[in-house]
């Protein structure tokens, strides 16, 4: 089976890698640099999830990709000597509003029904946990906090240069700075690719989408120039002597990710910008302001980096995974927003099912790609 996938993100190169090991020829095209994108800039969360308890559908996936994490790690470690930095840290959620208190409950009542643990914390207990946590423990901010076990890190620009490694050595062809064009003809997908001045028609077994926040222009004349749209996050990074934390530490959407070499992520938050990546002061000093009322050691500390990234979004929170309809080779993976890295395993392995006809472990119905099409007749597709 020869495939041709249009993306070298995390999803791109995981279904790369996933199809080179089931004996498939494989092409990558990417735009730009490989990873360089939304996977390269994520904080690398994995939270807790459970497969076989799980009854919604992103749950459920969630659940299956996080029960792969583990072995997919140590394969590609095994493999190319690259460490991922795939760790079970666990993560401790924080409480400051009344609202947040409740959520934190409410998540506390679901992760009983998915058998999740996910225990309350006392201040004396959190402290206990993280010493650095003692003045925010100890502070009028304190409305809840809550711990949960099972969460997990990975650093997402190991993992990619591991992903990349697995599919040079499995013979994967990977390109860059190659822009890709769908044909559409009969009934069928063809790749036309331009680097440089050199122009190719590449007709495949199948054809993967995996263009993050770009799908949408990719596949617009599929009906789907609206289905993925980019919503912008941005992120810094402080280096300390020693990490000041053992767990990930959650409030809302913000995070701080303590990395084992003493780095700091802060993140994030989301904005709806177009396709302009680039960080600014007015959504950064919030973010400063946040990391050192929870961890004061951070204060007059100088930033090592901040950087920006666009995540793929679509309007209903699910992504577009499978074939697309009335083309008899042409698939979809994207818009996985900010759980690109979580779901590359699962999203790979279910991709590679479908190519190769084997029943999959999960149902991907909620994620067809049908559900955002404008029209799915193959007249619409026709070349003129």
């Amino acid at each position: 089976m020869h495939v041709t996938i249009i993306g070298a993100g995390v999803i791109g190169l995981s279904i790369a890698w996933e199809l080179s090991r089931r004996g498939a020829v494989v092409r990558v095209i990417e735009r730009g640099e490989i990873g360089r994108e939304s996977s390269w800039a994520a904080a690398g969360i994995l939270p807790a999830a459970r497969f076989d308890t799980a009854t919604d559908p992103m749950e459920k996936f969630r659940g299956y990709s996080h029960s792969l994490y583990p072995t997919w790690a140590a394969e590609l470690s095994r493999l190319t000597q690259i460490d991922a930095g795939l760790r079970r840290c666990g993560g401790i959620y924080l409480a400051t509003s009344i609202g947040e208190a409740a959520s934190l409950m409410a998540n506390l009542e679901y992760s009983k029904d998915l058998q999740i643990e996910f225990d309350l914390l006392t201040p004396d207990e959190l402290i206990a946990l993280e010493p650095s946590l003692s003045a925010w423990a100890r502070s009028l901010q304190f409305r809840a906090a809550a711990m949960s076990s099972d969460e997990y890190q990975i650093r997402p620009p190991d993992f990619l240069a591991a992903l990349k490694a697995a599919c040079c050595i499995n013979g994967v062809r990977i390109e860059e700075h190659c822009e890709a064009h769908l044909e559409i003809e009969d009934g069928r997908a063809a790749v036309r690719f331009d680097q440089g001045r050199v122009a190719e028609k590449i007709q495949s077994d199948f054809i993967i989408v995996c263009g993050g926040a770009w799908t949408g222009s990719i596949a617009r004349r599929l009906g789907l120039a609206n289905s993925v749209v980019p919503v912008r996050g941005q992120m810094m990074m402080y280096h300390l002597s020693s990490p000041p934390l053992r767990h990930i530490v959650n409030e809302g959407h913000r995070y701080l990710v303590p990395r084992e070499d003493g780095r700091v992520l802060v993140g994030s938050c989301e904005e709806e910008t177009g396709f302009i990546k680039a960080t600014t002061q007015e959504m950064l000093e919030p973010l400063r302001l946040w990391a050192e009322s929870i961890l004061p050691m951070l204060v007059g500390m100088r930033r090592e980096k901040e950087w920006s990234a666009l995540r793929p979004g679509t309007f209903d929170g699910f992504p577009l995974i499978g074939k697309v309809p009335n083309l008899s080779n042409l698939a979809i993976a994207s818009g996985h927003y900010r759980s690109g890295i979580h779901l590359a395993p699962a999203t790979a392995v279910a991709i590679a099912d479908q190519l190769y006809g084997v029943a999959s472990k999960v149902d991907l119905s909620a994620f067809s790609i049908g559900r955002m099409m404008a029209e799915c007749r193959t007249t619409q597709f026709e070349e003129h």
